[in-house]
């Protein structure tokens, strides 16, 4: 499938859909993880979300379709983010040598649930979505507090760098559906706005790194 490259105001975002089998997995594993206090991830992340869990796999080829699959994406990212001339963060970071962080995360929002400005560590980072009803995003043109905004944000994803200035973008917001899969430097600062909708979101997110970046466990 074709990637989606978004370069609104600097730093590269790809955006692209998950396939079947690979979503399918995901889900299976999400639902598995919730509610085991062993893999209770919350301290670890910014979200005020109730429900964060590390995904644990107990099919090794599973886990492994789930990797090559990942690092597949995040080395498309670093050979685009090459192409287009967007190497200064990227110089120490060849595409072959990717791995991911331990562990993958399952995310569980709900309402009045949020995500505040955060980044990520690694190098590179991914957000993809599971579950996303459509109430959240109806919210944005049928509620009273979010229709008459100029910035209608429930439940939205947003990305933002730089400084304001005239003829220039600062932020990148995303309305999420199901199966995207987002892309971008770790070190990108983002936020999850909260929904209003008693509806649950699901999604999962991980990190890359380069060899040379030093971490205490790999999956």
């Amino acid at each position: 499938m074709k990637h989606e490259m978004h370069s609104p105001f600097g730093p590269l975002i790809m955006q692209t859909s998950i396939p079947d089998d690979v979503f399918d997995v995901l889900c299976k594993i999400s639902n598995q993880s919730r509610g085991k206090e062993e893999l209770d991830f919350r301290r670890k992340l910014a979200g005020n979300i109730r429900d964060e869990y590390k995904l644990h796999f107990d099919n090794a080829d599973e886990k492994q379709d789930v990797i090559d699959y990942l690092i597949g994406l995040a080395k498309d990212y670093v050979n685009e983010a090459r192409d287009q001339y967007k190497v200064k963060r990227f110089n120490d970071i060849k595409a072959k040598n990717l791995q991911i962080i331990d562990p993958i995360w399952v995310n569980f929002m709900k309402q009045g649930e949020w995500n505040p400005a955060h980044f990520h560590a690694g190098h590179i980072s991914c957000v993809a979505y599971l579950k996303v009803p459509h109430e959240i995003s109806g919210e944005n043109t049928e509620s009273g507090s979010s229709k008459r905004s100029n910035q209608p944000t429930a439940g939205k994803i947003q990305w933002t760098y730089g400084e304001s200035m005239h003829f220039s973008q600062t932020f990148f917001t995303k309305t999420p559906k199901e199966k995207d899969i987002f892309i971008f430097p770790a070190d990108l600062k983002h936020f999850v706005y909260p929904f209003k909708s008693e509806v649950e979101r699901v999604s999962i997110s991980c990190n890359f790194i380069a060899p040379n970046y030093q971490v205490n466990k790999l999956l």
